[in-house]
């Protein structure tokens, strides 16, 4: 697909009509049908055809056709919807190049009232039973397709970050819209791409930010350090979608790995040791802060 930008500013409200359409058929079928499309958007049948029809050459649309001719729509395309929304919502005014590009999602840069990033997560197919498995935002879900994981992703890591905002070193949280999620802009560099003056400083930093977020009843569950920022007011966490709530039957071993991956980060980097036991006191420590 050609820039997000410049592919949103070319798109129709017939355009998004048809994309919603086909995201709401898509709750109840794997691939849509030309009827049901037309019937939820409320467009002509030739209009709807014809338009279809640009959207495919765009590769914003997948389509099949078997006994009947359906559609679906793909990330691209949820990032549009996700976008006019959020456009329509007068909460992102503009939107500019990548910060970021990880195996579940991708980070841009955007515009508000202030410096934003939009996050869009990428939960997959082929990961999808994966993901399932492991998130607590799937639980009970053993249906959901594989578009919707990424939106309950979204909202979850969204839930996260409203709760531990602003007593943890986080980014602010904006807005969710499907499986997009805008933060406040950190200005910072990620904890592997820089040297810190004061090792022993920074990490005991790093893990009183941990300590907050568990006295709030969060553990990260994917910390290390290429989702910790430093920035000039210390140390910003970032990336909680895996997170789980401190009564998670395996939060004690997720919290015990995410103090195990940073504590190896410092002996590799710097030769700073510290035992995990003394890690997790500074942790428990700071609950009470």
């Amino acid at each position: 697909m050609e820039n997000l930008a410049e592919a949103f500013l070319s798109l129709s409200r017939e355009d998004i009509s048809l994309l919603a359409a086909i995201e709401r058929g898509m709750r109840t079928h794997e691939w849509v049908p030309t009827f049901l499309i037309t019937k939820l958007s409320g467009l002509s049948a030739g209009k709807s055809e014809y338009r279809l029809q640009r959207l495919y050459e765009r590769k914003l649309v997948v389509r099949e056709a078997q006994h009947y001719l359906g559609y679906q729509i793909n990330f691209d395309s949820y990032d549009l919807l996700a976008l006019s929304e959020l456009v329509r919502r007068d909460q992102v005014r503009g939107i500019g190049g990548e910060i970021g590009v990880g195996k579940e999602s991708i980070v841009l840069h955007a515009q508000g009232d202030v410096p934003l990033a939009i996050k869009f997560h990428r939960q997959g197919r082929t990961s999808f039973r994966h993901v399932r498995r492991l998130r607590d935002h799937l639980v009970d879900k053993p249906r959901v397709p594989w578009l919707y994981a990424a939106a309950l992703a979204a909202r979850r890591e969204f839930q996260v970050m409203t709760k531990l905002h602003p007593d943890v070193s986080i980014p602010r949280p904006v807005a969710v819209s499907r499986h997009a999620l805008v933060m406040e802009q950190v200005p910072g560099t990620l904890l592997n791409r820089m040297a810190l003056s004061d090792p022993e400083e920074g990490l005991r930093l790093i893990l009183h930010e941990v300590g907050r977020a568990l006295a709030l009843d969060i553990v990260h569950s994917d910390l290390s350090e290429f989702n910790i920022m430093i920035a000039a007011s210390g140390p910003v966490i970032i990336d909680w979608p895996q997170a789980v709530d401190a009564t998670h039957p395996h939060a004690t071993d997720l919290l015990q790995r995410d103090l195990s991956n940073v504590l190896s980060f410092f002996w590799r980097k710097y030769r700073l040791e510290m035992p995990l036991e003394e890690a997790l006191s500074i942790v428990r420590g700071a609950e009470g802060i």
